[in-house]
């Protein structure tokens, strides 16, 4: 721990002054005439009640600079690139144009989707139309339904059957639903755990790379099982990889066969809905045609009503799908101009002029400019020390920016043996900061709150032991202490003193348990002791400073 250089020369300047009166009042005195002296001699001293406060202590750390985020850029439409702009390293803003595709038969596509859109209603006023004359003809029907009054039992049986099978054919496509969604639920799930298996894959490529990277003087065999490490972790994340794009399909798939579910749900929930319509109006007016005669070709003409409803319904379903797929044709033709996600420097470029882009590769690599982190690895014992939220600096070629202890991992990293600390780095300037660059990170690495504290150069030690002179009624009293954490000018004390007691802050070196002491002049609160004096008087005399109190071990 820390040796405080100023005690250890006090201490020394105390040996040197008691070796010093030896030679110079000469080997004859008696030992009763120099405790006569000694009794007789009142030190003036200062006194001072230990304050009670936090001390911390800092470190600082080897760390690199990570990109906080990495956007890869994915064309969403494939084709020839006929525009390209930027090159790697090149600063873009999140809007601008990275590349252009071909639009000629996306622009046909959405032609066609605007035809469909047009089709489709004219099919919608058609079937009003159909509805209106159905309406009509329903007026004429009822006036010729008398002769169908002694089919009343036969449909109104038929009627609740009918009624009975929709409410089945509603119950099963529920029930489809509610499959369908849990497939959707276990296909989401299974794609996030391929992501999740993907990211871990790439970490232990990202790894092995750089273990391998890292390694140019290793001997051959070491080097070939590195890179032997890493092509075996390449592969394990192009399988990831290549999981997640099925996962993905699967997921679609499934979301496709939910909304058809659902839409079947819907038109099961229509039919019976009509179903209960069509024996409602059955039985609301076929059986009054039993005592008027005229009521059974009513409910047939209802049904035609509806039908013609249910066209209507279906007509302009047809021209919502139509719209649909006029946006999508139009979403695929705007997808035809790529642009800048996010505001970032270009780190990569992977399509060409007059090249075809894919939809499954990366077209772009944009480094974001949001802040970079620095990552740096600690003991166990520091890992334990350092606080999430606890300030720290990140020096850069002599440059300080502000930063802050984001996480602190609780597990060991393999390619290191020790514990990984993460900061981001919060204050102006950190743009500046490159990916990949080293840096050094101070940061509080112990602490202890509201503790009793004594300036350091008030402790003294005798060998490994620690003790301090308290004044009690005018006298020196020497206490043995626990000491603590220290920094440049105060120490913890966890045993041995009081908040309250008096502490002698002044060194002297015929100071002794029982001295007498004049503490005129003494304050009541702890401040550091000046002892440049003494050090000077320590090292005009040739006396060795290396030892005496303040020590920490």
């Amino acid at each position: 721990m820390y040796k405080s250089g100023k005690i250890k020369r006090m201490a020394a300047f105390g040996t040197a002054c008691v070796l010093s009166a030896v030679f110079l009042f000469g080997c004859g005195e008696t030992k009763e005439e120099d405790e006569a002296t000694e009794e007789q001699t009142i030190i003036d001293v200062s006194v001072q009640t230990p304050e009670v406060k936090n001390i911390s202590t800092s470190a600082n750390f080897s760390a690199t600079v990570v990109a906080e985020s990495e956007v890869k850029v994915i064309p969403l439409v494939g084709g020839e690139v006929v525009e390209k702009n930027f090159e790697v390293g090149d600063h873009v803003n999140a809007g601008d144009l990275l590349f252009k595709i071909d639009d000629e038969a996306y622009q046909i596509a959405l032609k066609q989707a605007e035809a469909t859109v047009t089709t489709a209603q004219a099919g919608l006023t058609t079937a009003q139309a159909t509805l209106n004359q159905s309406e009509a003809n329903a007026n004429t029907t009822r006036a010729q339904a008398i002769q169908n009054v002694g089919e009343i039992p036969y449909n109104e049986q038929k009627k609740n059957y009918g009624v009975d099978s929709a409410y089945v054919d509603k119950r099963k496509s529920n029930n489809a639903l509610k499959d369908a969604e849990d497939n959707v639920d276990l296909a989401k799930h299974n794609l996030n755990d391929y992501k999740d298996a993907r990211d871990a894959a790439e970490s232990a490529m990202k790894t092995a790379k750089a273990a391998y990277e890292a390694a140019p003087e290793e001997p051959a065999d070491v080097k070939e099982e590195l890179k032997e490490a890493y092509e075996l972790a390449k592969k394990t994340y192009e399988t990831a990889d290549s999981k997640v794009d099925s996962a993905e399909n699967a997921y679609d798939s499934a979301k496709r066969a939910a909304d058809n579910a659902e839409m079947s749900y819907a038109l099961n929930g229509e039919a019976y809905s009509l179903a209960q319509m069509e024996r409602d109006n059955y039985n609301t007016y076929s059986k009054a045609t039993t005592i008027y005669g005229a009521y059974a070709s009513a409910v047939g003409a209802d049904t035609s009503v509806t039908t013609s409803k249910a066209g209507v319904t279906s007509s302009a379903a047809s021209v919502k799908s139509a719209k649909a797929g006029l946006e999508s044709a139009q979403l695929n033709l705007d997808h035809t101009s790529v642009e800048a996600p996010v505001s970032g420097t270009i780190t990569a470029i992977d399509v060409s002029l007059h090249n075809m882009a894919s939809t499954q590769s990366a077209a772009y690599t944009i480094q974001s400019d949001e802040p970079c982190k620095v990552v740096f690895y600690v003991a166990e014992e520091t890992a334990r020390n350092i606080l999430p939220g606890s300030e720290a600096i990140v020096t850069k070629n002599g440059v300080d920016y502000d930063a802050k202890i984001t996480s602190v991992y609780d597990t060991i990293d393999n390619s290191t043996g020790l514990f990984k600390v993460e900061a981001s780095v919060t204050g102006q300037g950190s743009s500046d900061l490159i990916a990949g660059s080293s840096v050094s990170i101070k940061t509080i690495t112990r602490r202890a709150d509201n503790v009793i504290t004594v300036p350091i150069d008030s402790v003294y030690y005798e060998g490994d032991m620690p003790f301090v002179y308290v004044e009690e009624a005018g006298k020196a009293k020497k206490v043995y202490v626990t000491t603590g954490l220290s920094d440049d000018r105060s120490i913890e004390i966890a045993d041995g003193i009081k908040a309250s007691d008096k502490v002698v802050v002044t060194w002297n070196g015929s100071l002794r348990d029982g001295s007498e002491l004049n503490t005129a002049g003494s304050s009541g609160g702890m401040e550091p002791v000046n002892t440049t004096e003494t050090e000077e008087s320590m090292e005009s005399a040739g006396i060795d400073s290396s030892a005496g109190a303040g020590d920490i071990e």
